[in-house]
């Protein structure tokens, strides 16, 4: 469930929804960095996290580890990487699908999904 807190293990998961044109944070599994947040970490049962972009406020900052990364049509994704005229989504299998910043797939090869939001599990590290 999105943004249930595992107070033992210091679980939780959080979406990370795009806003384009490099406004977003890169993710890759297995990163280990200080993840900007809408919410306080961790979530308050019940509710769910965002993962914060561009400008937006109020910011949470939370040192974590990138434990998984899921996106409903891609599968397991290895990384995201945000720039400001291109997106990569590394899948697990190591394909890349090359997303222009306005969200469209480059070259034309294959119909973008309805929506690029992903799941993203996190462990809290102190």
């Amino acid at each position: 469930m999105v943004g249930r807190a595992d107070d033992e293990a210091t679980l939780f998961e959080a979406l990370w929804a795009p806003r384009w044109f490099g406004q977003d944070q890169s993710l890759a599994r297995g990163q280990e960095s200080v993840f900007a947040f809408r919410g306080p970490v961790p979530p308050p049962s019940p509710g769910f996290l965002v993962l914060a972009a561009g400008l937006e406020k109020p910011r949470y900052d939370a040192r974590c580890r990138l434990l998984d990364i899921r996106h409903a049509e891609l599968g397991k994704l290895q990384a995201i990487e945000a720039g400001t005229d291109q997106y990569r989504f590394v899948r697990a299998g190591g394909d890349v699908v090359h997303v222009a910043a306005d969200g469209s797939v480059m070259g034309g090869h294959a119909l973008p999904p309805a929506d690029w939001t992903v799941r993203c599990v996190f462990e809290i590290l102190l």
